[in-house]
């Protein structure tokens, strides 16, 4: 059950009779742990979901004062509405969400029921779990996006207005700095298992070179309170003659998002996706898409260790310098999503199913084949959001989708 404040208001004419009956044929969903009961909406824990339990009608001016009073500590919260079947709860709860949207507000209303299950509740104060996680996180800008990238950045404060993360810039060249400066630092502990060799298997000291950024970079993201980070990992190639694949496919598999190239768009998809389903996930390249049958073909270097059956590490495929992972990522179902837009406010996701696929060359060296509806990948073509997209495993469109809309769209 996810922790949330919870604030019963009731008509005068009704009386605490009725709050306590109320609570008690409810407490499925209040008597757990993690819940807070509370007589005003200022006590409420910012920090943790808020729901207002409408226990009768005639409250709709109270239901507006605790809205306003909470807008006042958490900006821009939903407001999440609680009703039940008795004493013109559900009424009440539509008149009053009703002013809220009409002042630019949003908010959502979850029926209970008594003696059930609370399994809507459980997914609507989910959902602003990872509107807080969101709005709380700080994303590291690690250099300037990459120039290709000319349509998936947005300004910080479009992001924050838009999705909640703040931006936070960190020099690139002072991290390369650090990372020269320090040798003998740990290096990612996955790159110590034994990879298959591959045609273009990286000298063991290269491997030790590559590895020893993932550390840095993790030293970097506790001292900014960072929760996910965007890297310009090409200026590492070109600066300090190695590869950033596996420091960020590391960094994902330790639960900081990490996205590459700079791109901020697929940086905030992956925490995003990362909030509400719990997995890591992997941006790549499109390097074809058929329209007639839905196959999108995918290629990337930095794909999280967790995702895979197996891997090899080879050369980062543009530059041939560095390391870069050839993961064998298995078949069955995932989503692939991509964010757009001046303020990220388009999405893109879909359902599909991964395939048994054999690696091209010419590619990035981790690469996958997605069947999706087809219909859907000529949205890809017609009306691009951008160049990545991002793969989880599971379906997980319709989760996202809804999220989306309720608190992006």
């Amino acid at each position: 059950m996810t922790a949330c404040g919870v604030l019963p208001v009731t008509a005068a004419l009704h009386g605490g009779d009725v709050t306590r009956h109320v609570l008690q044929s409810l407490r499925a969903v209040f008597g757990v742990p993690g819940m807070q009961i509370v007589e005003r909406a200022g006590e409420a824990k910012p920090t943790i979901p808020f729901a207002v339990l409408v226990v009768t009608g005639g409250v709709e001016q109270q239901v507006l004062d605790a809205w306003h009073e909470r807008q006042a500590l958490v900006p821009g919260e939903p407001l999440l509405l609680l009703t039940h079947p008795e004493e013109n709860s559900l009424p009440a709860a539509l008149e009053a969400l009703a002013r809220v949207q009409r002042a630019g507000g949003r908010g959502h209303i979850v029926m209970l029921e008594p003696g059930n299950a609370p399994h809507d509740f459980d997914a609507a104060a989910h959902a602003l779990t990872v509107w807080h996680g969101l709005h709380r996180a700080r994303v590291g800008m690690i250099g300037a996006p990459s120039e290709w990238l000319v349509a998936s950045v947005p300004t910080p404060e479009a992001l924050r207005r838009r999705w909640g993360p703040t931006l936070v810039e960190v020099s690139l060249p002072t991290v390369i700095e650090r990372f020269e400066d320090n040798i003998e630092a740990p290096i990612a502990v996955p790159v110590r298992l034994a990879a298959r060799p591959g045609e273009h298997s990286p000298h063991p000291a290269d491997i030790e070179t590559a590895a020893r950024f993932e550390p840095v970079l993790r030293a970097v993201a506790g001292e900014q309170h960072l929760d996910a980070v965007a890297v310009r990992c090409f200026d590492l190639i070109t600066d300090a003659h190695t590869s950033g694949c596996l420091a960020l496919s590391s960094l994902n598999d330790r639960g900081i998002v990490a996205g590459c190239e700079g791109d901020i768009a697929s940086t905030i998809a992956m925490l995003w996706a990362k909030l509400l389903t719990g997995q890591a996930s992997w941006m790549a390249n499109p390097s074809d898409i058929d329209r007639t049958t839905g196959v999108i073909e995918l290629a990337h270097c930095t794909v999280p260790l967790s995702m895979v059956d197996g891997y090899r590490l080879e050369t980062h495929f543009e530059s041939n310098l560095g390391v870069g992972i050839v993961g064998d990522l298995p078949p069955g179902p995932v989503t692939v999503l991509r964010l757009g837009g001046n303020e990220l406010e388009n999405l893109w996701c879909e359902n599909g199913e991964a395939l048994p696929t054999i690696p091209r060359s010419g590619r990035c060296r981790t690469q996958l084949s997605i069947r999706v509806d087809p219909h859907a990948v000529g949205e890809v073509l017609d009306h691009p959001l951008g160049n990545h997209l991002v793969v989880l495993y599971g379906h997980h469109a319709e989760a996202l989708r809804s999220w989306w809309l309720e608190h992006v769209a």
